[in-house]
């Protein structure tokens, strides 16, 4: 992987645009994902990153220089309203939509829980239960957003299984001398930007799940897509003090402290108990482990995958619809040809 810039962030894989967090390119974690059979992801398709809506004229013109071209939207409608507010001070901009679109940028809606606020910290306090040390808690959280997911990861694989394959003469335009090196977005050759940014709140849970699945069904191996997913942790590094102090300051998390220390039900007066400093250390450990993006968080949800669909494949097919033509193209689309050694 790159060394980290300036922000603290590798590029690549990420990108630096102000009021846009957690911006990346998948495909280019660690000079380029290597599926098991040698072969390379695709650059400049899968992009991903936190909400969108602080962004302006300019960051949209960046944003499209990176290579995307049309922007899913996986947040439910309280989070589209409210965008940031409460963790950084900041509300959505003014007119974002209009912003995007007039740089020939296309949003689709594609919420996986339409009107339940998912943010990380309403995540968090769904799940308190499973704050512990082990990943159950983020394979239970996960498996509510697989299985109410399918029809707008659908429109997503969709998407991408349309998009023109890579050809030889296009990936000859441009040859990196080193896969780690910094790669500015306008040396690319395509004409037009095709790619994908798929996003919810924190560009985190929902966005994570995505893109891991994806991943595996490209064949990549599982401790890469561990490892690509573990970058958001990096990603979200500058908001991750007021990440936490939102949700350890909640009622439902000072509720499930107090219950925990009274040794009673979820019904304990959160405000009537003081809580000691090793419980509230306690807590905010556990909000930190809840707020992060763990290797083997993403190790459970794949497996859990296997047990319950046989695996990514079996999950496209039966809970999204996809056929035997989409996962086809999918991978034609998404894997270059041969050893991969030409990156487009």
């Amino acid at each position: 992987m790159a060394a980290p810039t300036e922000s603290g962030l590798p590029i690549p894989p990420f990108f630096i645009v102000p009021h846009l967090n957690n911006f990346r390119d998948a495909a280019l974690y660690n000079g380029g994902l290597v599926t098991s059979t040698g072969q390379k992801v695709r650059r400049r398709i899968l992009f991903r990153s936190a909400e969108v809506s602080q962004l302006d004229q300019a960051g949209w013109a960046a944003v499209k220089e990176a290579g995307v071209k049309t922007i899913f939207d996986l947040r439910s409608k309280p989070e589209v309203l409210k965008g940031w507010k409460g963790v950084d001070g900041m509300g959505v901009r003014d007119g974002w939509i209009k912003m995007l679109e007039a740089e020939g940028l296309e949003r689709v809606w594609v919420p996986v829980f339409a009107d339940d606020d998912y943010s990380p910290e309403r995540l968090a306090e769904r799940y308190m239960k499973y704050m512990g040390e082990s990943a159950e808690g983020f394979a239970q959280a996960y498996r509510d957003i697989l299985t109410n997911g399918g029809p707008s990861y659908r429109k997503i694989f969709l998407y991408l299984a349309s998009l023109p394959p890579p050809s030889a003469r296009r990936n000859s335009l441009f040859l990196s001398n080193s896969p780690t090196a910094p790669i500015p977005p306008t040396h690319f050759p395509d004409p037009e930007p095709l790619g994908a940014l798929i996003h919810c709140t924190a560009g985190k849970d929902r966005t994570g799940v995505f893109i891991g699945l994806l991943l595996d069904l490209l064949s990549v191996p599982r401790d890469i897509i561990a490892a690509e997913y573990n970058l958001t942790e990096l990603g979200l590094l500058p908001l991750q003090e007021k990440l936490i102090s939102r949700l350890t300051s909640s009622y439902g998390f000072k509720k499930y402290l107090a219950a925990a220390l009274a040794r009673q039900d979820e019904g304990a007066d959160a405000e009537a108990v003081v809580l000691p400093p090793e419980v509230v250390r306690k807590g905010r450990e556990a909000a930190l482990r809840m707020m992060g993006a763990r290797k083997e968080s993403m190790v459970a949800v794949l497996e859990m995958v296997d047990r319950e669909w046989g695996g990514a494949e079996g999950y496209v097919r039966q809970v999204c619809g996809l056929g035997d033509g989409d996962v086809e193209r999918l991978r034609r689309v998404l894997v270059l040809p041969g050893d991969g050694s030409l990156p487009l």
